[in-house]
């Protein structure tokens, strides 16, 4: 007679999952190919055009806001750098003692 719930032991359980990768620029990549594979065919319908108009549109507004910001955070990157440039500049030349002065005059 064979006892079983004395000798039951864990085992691992196996599953069947294969992690998948999503490659978002691949996917757009493979998206425009086949947009200019239909601009290359004579058979596209004006609404198709004009959806594909729209998308190349959607996509330059957003290229030009995404520089835009990247030069407005960079110009105020610049002017911080100047302007601890100037300070350190004004110290040096002023000399040590008048840190005190000037920190005084600002608290």
């Amino acid at each position: 007679m064979k006892i079983k719930f004395l000798n039951n032991t864990a085992r691992n359980q196996r599953f069947q999952y294969n992690p998948m990768y999503y490659d978002e620029r691949k996917v757009r990549l493979a998206q425009k190919k086949k947009e200019y594979a239909e601009l290359d065919s004579s058979d596209l319908s004006d609404e198709r055009r004009t959806e594909i108009f729209r998308d190349n549109i959607k996509g330059e507004w957003n290229r030009t806001q995404y520089r835009k910001s990247q030069n407005h955070s960079s110009n105020i990157r610049v002017l911080l750098l100047i302007g601890a440039i100037l300070a350190l500049g004004y110290f040096i030349f002023n000399g040590v003692d008048e840190v005190d002065t000037v920190v005084k005059k600002l608290w």
